[in-house]
């Protein structure tokens, strides 16, 4: 149980984040002894052969990160703010019972300490060791102390976070780690995996999602408010993207496993939770099924107001303003399964690269599609800069070819100049008169109509989770 209220009280009134405790370092020695010797013991739990059987080694694991989680939660609430101990709270809760629900709530408490406590937050840098002599170069320095122990927590590397190792070891499906299914995939049996993980699907998955979800979130947030205080005084900000791949790569493997078990899938492509009127809406065609099968074209959408019963009938006559917009659009409408925007055709190769990255995680095909994706979405420099590795001759050579290097225009002041005609347009004819008196029952079906009920999305950020996920090394 995260006691949030309790982690986000300030120390006092006086000093609502108290001291920096690693000036005090008795007190600072015993918190980094405790984190030290749960850490070895984890390692041991990890290097141990069949430590699973092994009671004395859980046991000792257990007791050493309660420890850990005791002390580091006594030390916020009574003593001091602190990034770096928040870190090995927050690293302490995948040891617990409930490993994802504690994860989330803790790491709310980051998220809305940087929010809260920002400007006194520790770690501190000793005025002593300041080297700066103006304010805007102090501050900077203070900031760069400050957010440095980050790095612990969120890694520098996927594989160097904190929290990299615990999760793989936590159950993601009853009693399937992660762990087992980074083996299954190396060894090329994740289908029988699969097929355990069905068998063993129940309601505690969507709130593993649920929690997993909302860790994502507080790392994003946390990302962002830090980030803002950091750009603010030209400060390098600190990147989440590591620890965040490490929580994605989990929703994915859970997905792969029991994602056909869900009516929706509950989450979006930001491993956001979804909103109920999102979830209660008719599920998207699997990918597979679009690959599998060619797409349905519809029948054209009717006009309204044009009702033929018969051919001979005559076509009941509409008013212009009825009509009018119907001809005046000039974007058609796209029959169903088809692309109609740039935008949509994206997020179709974005379908497709999630299909091949969760049944061939093996092949470079979603790498490859995500590459395009974000290719598309550069500007000609910036596509030109990437594929040429940055080579200034190149790049002078292509600019020369294609005129990128003169963009100023071509005086034409004084070059010859004629007038083009102007032609007459030709009289309007009304509505009525365009309209034959009878229309054949199927003639409806090969009008052009336009397009009004589908909106453009926009790309979603491309830099997303990691690609192939790999077992933890020491």
């Amino acid at each position: 149980m995260v006691d949030i209220d309790s982690l986000l009280a300030p120390i006092s009134d006086e000093n609502p984040t108290g001291e920096y405790l690693k000036l005090d370092r008795s007190a600072y020695r015993a918190l980094r002894n405790s984190y030290n010797t749960a850490q070895s013991s984890f390692r041991q739990l990890v290097e141990t052969p069949d430590a699973s059987s092994d009671e004395a080694l859980l046991d000792a694991n257990s007791e050493n990160w309660a420890q850990l989680r005791d002390a580091t939660f006594s030390a916020l609430t009574t003593a001091t703010k602190d990034i770096e101990l928040l870190g090995w709270f927050i690293t302490s809760q995948l040891f617990t019972t409930n490993p994802y629900g504690n994860l989330a709530k803790s790491t709310k408490v980051l998220a809305q300490t940087a929010e809260i406590f920002w400007d006194t937050l520790h770690p501190t840098l000793p005025e002593k060791k300041i080297k700066s002599s103006d304010e805007a170069g102090k501050t900077k320095e203070l900031i760069e102390f400050r957010i440095k122990p980050l790095l612990q927590l969120v890694g520098e590397s996927q594989d160097s976070t904190a929290l990299y190792m615990p999760l793989q070891l936590v159950s993601l499906i009853d009693d399937i780690s992660f762990s087992d299914y980074l083996r299954a995939e190396r060894s090329g049996e994740l289908n029988q995996l699969k097929e355990k993980a069905q068998s063993l699907f129940s309601g505690d998955v969507e709130e593993t999602l649920s929690h997993l979800a909302e860790t994502y979130r507080n790392f994003s947030q946390a990302e962002t408010i830090i980030a803002q205080h950091c750009q603010s005084h030209a400060v390098t900000a600190i990147s989440f993207k590591f620890v965040k791949a490490n929580i994605a790569d989990l929703i994915n493997a859970i997905k792969y496993l029991v994602g056909d078990k869900f009516a929706l899938w509950p989450l979006d492509d930001n491993y956001a939770l979804r909103e109920p009127e999102t979830q209660s809406a008719s599920p998207q065609p699997s990918i597979a099924a679009a690959i599998d099968t060619a797409p349905q074209v519809s029948e054209p959408v009717q006009p309204a107001p044009v009702v033929a019963s018969s051919p001979t009938e005559p076509v009941a006559q509409t008013s212009v303003t009825e009509v009018q917009p119907a001809v005046t659009q000039t974007m058609l409408a796209a029959p169903a399964g088809q692309i109609a925007t740039r935008d949509q055709a994206f997020h179709e190769l974005r379908k497709i690269s999630e299909y091949f990255k969760q049944t061939e995680p093996h092949s470079p095909i979603s790498f490859l599609l995500e590459r395009a994706i974000r290719w598309g979405y550069m500007s000609l420099p910036e596509l030109m800069q990437e594929m040429t590795g940055n080579n200034s001759g190149v790049m002078q050579h292509i600019n020369q070819l294609t005129g990128m290097d003169q963009l100023e225009q071509q005086d034409l002041s004084g070059k010859p100049y004629v007038e083009p005609q102007i032609t007459t347009p030709a009289p309007e004819i009304s509505i009525s008169d365009a309209i034959p008196n009878t229309v054949p029952s199927n003639s409806i079906n090969e009008q052009e109509v336009t397009e009004t009920q589908q909106p453009t999305q926009s790309e979603a950020e491309t830099s997303s989770t990691s690609g192939s996920v790999t077992d933890f090394e020491w």
